[in-house]
């Protein structure tokens, strides 16, 4: 996969990321991008070798929250 393409799955993965943290946590569009921006999810999904942009955006979600909650990333052992 090239780089714009890769590139183009992230914004993706992203905006559905962060509709779904809107309407789940109620926050506002900024705190929710920087609830994403802000994590180790982040930084591991922009990373194409670490697969993580496989996952769904609420499987993504998922993992975000944990890591914010219990201040761990816990990856599916499939990534």
């Amino acid at each position: 996969m090239d780089n714009k393409q890769f590139e183009s799955i992230i914004e993706l993965k992203i905006r559905d990321m962060v509709a779904l943290i809107i309407e789940r946590k109620q926050l506002s569009f900024d705190e929710a991008i920087q609830y994403v921006y802000e994590s180790q999810v982040y930084t591991l999904l922009t990373d194409e070798s670490t697969k993580l942009w496989h996952l769904s955006a609420i499987k993504l979600v998922g993992i975000l929250n944990d890591e914010k909650e219990y201040k761990q990333l816990n990856l599916p052992d499939y990534v």
